[in-house]
This record gives C-alpha cells, structure tokens and sequence, in this order.
C-alpha cells in the first residue's frame, strides 16, 4: 500500500477531483495548504505581461493537498491522472509525494491491509 499525496494550485483542485472521481477512485482526503518551493513565487494582479508594476513576491503560496493511501498497483494511473491535469510546464504546478503504508485497520470491521481499503 502505498500513501499518495498531491500538492496542486487550488484552481485545479475539482477538475482534479472530477477526473480521479472519473476513474473510480473515490476515497481521499484534502485540505488547504500554505507552502513554497525552492523560490519564492512571483506573480502578478493582472494578466498583462507588460504590467511590471504590479507585481508581488510571497514567501507562501496557497495549495491544495489531497491525501490518498491506495494499493501498490492503482498508483502509477493516479500519477498519469494528476500529471494529466495539471502538468503546465510552469513552476508552482505542484508535487506528488509517494510514501509506503505499513498498516491500515478500519475501525469499524476491524478489517487490516487492503481489506480495509476497500
């Protein structure tokens, strides 16, 4: 098993839901977030590519994070779907941090491992 989490801009985050939900994966876990990267992120008010006035430098960019633990096999088509989503060749598109899981027990059942899962 494996925990599967996806850093992502907040305008992207229900078209990313929308397609994971498309491919039946259901079960996941989100909220917002604050973070940066190895650069602080420049941007600008307007979308004018002249407008050098305007222009705001922040140590901390919102995100949003979605927090997924699925069997080893489903995680490579989750990757596709996300990079699919929101790869724009820009910085600040995200990250996708994959980790192992050890153990997982649905309180409810009791049931361990990938039983719990599903």
């Amino acid at each position: 098993m494996k925990e599967i989490q996806i850093i992502i801009r907040p305008n992207l985050y229900y078209k990313t839901k929308a397609a994971l939900t498309e491919n039946r994966f259901y079960a996941m876990s989100t909220k917002e977030v604050l973070g940066r990267g190895k650069r602080g992120v420049h941007f600008s008010s307007v979308d004018d590519k002249d407008a050098k006035d305007d222009v705001y430098a922040n140590s901390f960019v919102a995100k949003k994070m979605i927090d997924m633990i699925v069997p080893d096999y489903d995680v490579d088509q989750i990757v596709k779907i996300v990079l699919d989503v929101n790869s724009h060749s820009k910085e600040g598109d995200g990250k996708i941090f994959i980790m192992p899981v050890e153990e997982v027990i649905r309180i409810h059942t009791k049931e361990s491992g990938e039983d719990a899962l599903l």
